[in-house]
């Protein structure tokens, strides 16, 4: 986007602006067009990548990825917004997706949302307090914003449930779809694309002939580097050996990173893998807190393990849509000694239990693999 640095660039900055809303009330709307805003190559990922996907493969709609960083991309349909093409999509563009919330659309206070379909496509199934369920947000803003939303996405009825306390948007608007990037999760590899083909394979040339088990922390507001003390690494690195097995540490993007103190620890922060669902498919075992990551490797019937040092202080803030101790499908470990001995068990084991075959049927209503093309017959039938 275009920055302000100085008066010159706050008025060139307020007259594009001015133009682009008087363009946008001009130009009339086009229902096949679908705009796909991105940042950058790393914001071509999660459920827009996937949703995008599908519908770029049928003849129905154009569909079109606006980037709007200064760089480009090897895609056959990354348009910039920085040229005429792109601003002339921006502006005929009936439905536009987002997956956070409008700041995802370049100028988008100049949009004129009355003659548009947003539709939020989100980033996973909210456990945290969002939208109106975050005590700390603004409610005044959040309302102006949920009420543009023509759509927003949901994987099953309680998750539905969920999302109309946290947008205050009727059922009609809450689409029980299933997320587009767990479709990925059910598919064999070889219909895979091939870079997620090849992330995949980077994966098992790090782990070898070990057993995986993927440690996702969620964000927090303060994080803390040191996670395991070093008796405790030398307890757990000691474990993990004798099970044949190897942590694979994915932290938090907004997160600064981890101290291992020098253990056999595979931190995959930095790594090639951009999509979560290649690391939860070639994971044996999840171990994680409060990320919402779990719910979708649910759908892999693997074991989950917990470890949620901090629970009572997270229990406050942020907080919790359900009762955290009743919705997880395993013991809630608190402790570094309860996460090793739930971890070994599973390690052992590799069974899970009914409570969370129950969850998997609670968060999933859709178990074949379509959520993609559930949104795409939303938009036809639209």
């Amino acid at each position: 986007m275009i920055f302000r640095q100085n008066k010159t660039t706050d008025i060139l900055f307020d007259l594009f602006k001015f133009v682009l809303l008087f363009l946008d009330k001009c130009f009339p709307k086009d229902d096949k067009i679908l705009l796909f805003p991105v940042r950058n190559v790393d914001d071509y990922r999660d459920n827009l990548r996937f949703c995008y996907d599908f519908a770029a493969s049928s003849s129905e709609f154009n569909c079109i990825l606006l980037c709007y960083s200064k760089e480009s991309f090897g895609h056959e349909r990354f348009i910039s917004f920085y040229s005429f093409r792109g601003i002339l999509y921006w502006i005929r563009a009936r439905s536009i997706f987002i997956h956070h919330g409008t700041d995802d659309i370049p100028y988008f206070s100049s949009i004129d949302f009355r003659r548009r379909k947003l539709i939020n496509l989100w980033h996973g199934i909210p456990l945290k307090g969002i939208g109106f369920q975050d005590s700390k947000a603004d409610i005044g803003k959040l309302k102006k914003e949920f009420k543009l939303y023509a759509g927003i996405i949901c994987s099953s009825k309680l998750d539905q449930l969920a999302m109309q306390a946290s947008f205050g948007l009727p059922k009609e608007k809450i689409w029980i779809t299933g997320l587009p990037r767990n479709d990925s999760l059910m598919q064999e590899i070889n219909s895979l694309p091939d870079d997620l083909v090849k992330q995949s394979e980077w994966i098992q040339e790090q782990v070898g002939d070990k057993k995986m088990v993927l440690y996702m922390p969620t964000w927090r507001k303060t994080p803390s580097s040191d996670i395991f003390s070093k008796d405790e690494f030398t307890k757990l690195n000691q474990s993990l050996k004798d099970n044949n097995a190897v942590l694979v540490v994915k932290n938090h993007p907004n997160t600064k990173p981890f101290n291992f103190r020098e253990r056999d620890i595979i931190d995959i922060s930095n790594s090639p893998c951009n999509e979560v669902s290649v690391l939860l498919r070639n994971a044996d075992i999840l171990v994680t807190d409060y990320s919402s990551v779990w719910v979708d490797y649910l759908l892999l019937d693997r074991p989950i393990v917990s470890y949620c040092y901090d629970f009572d202080a997270y229990r406050k803030d942020p907080g919790f849509i359900y009762d955290y101790e009743n919705i997880f499908p395993e013991k809630i470990n608190l402790t570094f000694d309860s996460f090793l001995l739930n971890l070994e068990k599973s390690l052992e084991e590799s069974s899970i239990s009914d409570k969370q075959n129950r969850l998997k049927q609670l968060f999933h209503e859709n178990l074949d693999g379509k959520n993609s093309e559930r949104i795409y017959a939303k938009l036809v039938g639209n």
